[in-house]
């Protein structure tokens, strides 16, 4: 600096002096890089500031001095060279921790690591990691970006340490905004204790100025959803005189979180298609990730994007092997108008399931094991211009035959037959009752008005006691006439009424659970154990009669 800018710059600084400092010091703490703020500590710690300085093309240099108080001197030097020292004199209270060598490394490593003019202590240069994000994809090593991911890890995700990148993605640009970005992906699975855990909603991004550490633990450049990704935002365009309060409200800021989550999702959706192998183990570490985007975010746009990287089986694929939504969609037939899709703890029980059994079967069905997947179709109404549908409800809809409804209401012993079952079983557990003559394995199928996949959330969060849920279900049971349990039951429940009531309760039940409407099964086992000893007891009376 000159003799001007000594005077203007920094003698400004020194006439606010050490006490406004700290009358404000929570104030100042809170800006991220207002110019000033840096050399504006000095006079917290110490008791004497020396700066002395020369400018390129100057012909002198100058001592910039302050001694406490408002005052300061410049003085001319002759012998100073090109460049700038600062000198410190510390206080005598906890000012001199600032002197330790481990301390100043620290600082340094923490903000200025990455800068490109080295910095050297006690002659030893600190900073020899270079920026990555700063330089070209084909500059860069595997090997560098380890180094690199390594650092990034070591202070807010230690646990990483010993981890290795499985994806790198790197973007640069300058329009609309100056942007160098760089992205790690962990090859750590995520356990879903883990990502239930993360509550804080820690980061790994840190937000740099021309390679100057602004912010760590950014969480404002990305949205919650991507928050297990390592890396760096390095952006010119941010001010410089931000609080870190109003950096959740800049517009700049938004601007770049919403172009770096396009490219992100952008990314991953190019790493789906170039390799589906390593893909998928990124998808058993991170799904859950992508699916809370889904839930969260309020864009129906960004819930179609996320909804690209998810990958389900279906009635298309072997069993482990996966498909996309977007290749579902290529696979429509030409008459078809609805993504179909069922949920089932696993695709066995999706694939033994009363619903699906009842399906159009020239339609493919997503297999849906995840309880998440079924919320995460409850918040999307579409998919590239296609409705998502449960296989339950397009059973409802569509799969009871009404006109076999009508022939089998006209014979009295059925009608009969489902009014006992109605009476029996008690309207909280059935509105209503109704015949199914479809070939079929399941005496009985259950179909409730509102959507399957909502009542089973409701099912999963809320305290329901017992069958009290039913009530808001208004469950219609459909009875299967084919069934040899059905047909044994209409020549059991006259006879042996209380067994026959047993019976269909058990296999109510049985729906239930088909349904996945089921809270509390532990009434079956002794229910089980009563129909038993009640069937062992009436074959014992018949045996008795018989012998001579």
């Amino acid at each position: 600096m000159n003799e001007e800018e000594l005077v203007g710059l920094l003698g400004t600084i020194a006439k606010s002096g050490s006490k406004s400092f700290r009358s404000d010091e929570e104030k100042a703490e809170s800006l991220i890089g207002q110019f000033g703020v840096g050399f504006y500590s000095a006079f917290v710690v110490s008791d004497k500031v020396r700066v002395t300085t020369r400018k390129v093309d100057e012909p002198t240099g100058h001592v910039w001095t302050w001694s406490g108080g408002k005052q300061f001197e410049v003085e001319e030097d002759l012998t100073t060279q090109i460049g700038t020292k600062i000198e410190l004199w510390l206080k005598d209270s906890e000012a001199a921790k600032f002197v330790q060598a481990e301390k100043v490394a620290d600082v340094i490593n923490k903000y200025s690591y990455f800068i490109s003019v080295p910095i050297f202590l006690n002659g030893e240069r600190i900073n020899v990691m270079s920026a990555l994000w700063m330089m070209k994809p084909s500059e860069t090593t595997q090997e560098m970006h380890d180094t690199l991911f390594k650092h990034l890890v070591t202070t807010h995700h230690p646990h990483l340490r010993d981890d290795r990148p499985q994806y790198t993605f790197q973007y640069q640009t300058d329009f609309p905004i100056n942007i160098r970005a760089l992205f790690y992906v962990p090859s750590k699975k995520v356990s879903q204790f883990e990502f239930s855990a993360d509550s804080q909603h820690e980061t790994g991004i840190s937000l740099y100025n021309q390679r100057v550490l602004i912010k760590p633990n950014a969480k404002e450049l990305l949205p919650r959803f991507l928050r297990f990704l390592i890396g760096v935002v390095d952006s010119e365009d941010i001010p410089l005189n931000l609080s870190r309060e109003m950096l959740q409200m800049d517009l700049i800021i938004e601007k770049i979180r919403n172009i770096l989550k396009d490219r992100c999702i952008h990314f991953l959706v190019e790493q789906l298609k170039k390799d589906r192998i390593k893909y998928t183990e990124f998808y058993k570490g991170y799904s859950l990730f992508l699916k809370e985007g889904i839930l969260t975010d309020q864009s129906n746009q960004t819930k179609e994007d996320i909804a690209q990287l998810l990958l389900f089986e279906s009635s298309n694929t072997r069993s482990g092997t996966s498909t996309s939504l977007s290749e579902y969609v290529e696979r429509m037939q030409t008459d078809q108008k609805c993504i179909y899709y069922l949920y089932a703890p696993s695709r066995q029980l999706a694939e033994t399931s009363p619903y699906y059994e009842m399906f159009d079967k020239r339609f493919e069905v997503l297999f849906l094991t995840d309880p998440a997947d079924e919320l995460v179709f409850l918040s999307m109404p579409q998919f590239h211009m296609k409705q998502i549908l449960s296989v339950e409800q397009w059973v409802k809809d569509e799969g009871v035959s009404k006109d076999e409804n009508k022939e089998v209401t006209r014979d009295p012993l059925k009608k009969e037959f489902l009014t006992w079952l109605k009476d029996s079983l008690g309207s909280v557990r059935v509105s209503d009752v109704k015949p199914n003559t479809s070939q079929s394995e399941h005496p009985f199928m259950i179909t409730i008005s509102s959507d399957a996949g909502a009542a089973r959330h409701m099912l999963r969060i809320a305290q329901i006691k017992e069958m009290e849920h039913l009530v808001y279900l208004n469950p219609v049971l459909h009875v299967n006439f084919t069934h040899p349990l059905i047909q044994g039951l209409q020549k059991l429940y006259k006879k042996e009424p209380e067994l026959a009531l047993k019976i269909s309760e058990q296999v109510y039940d049985n729906a239930l659970i088909s349904a996945g409407l089921l809270k509390d099964s532990s009434k079956m086992v002794g229910r089980l154990n009563k129909i038993l000893a009640d069937l062992l007891q009436l074959n014992a009376v018949k045996s008795t009669i018989i012998t001579p």
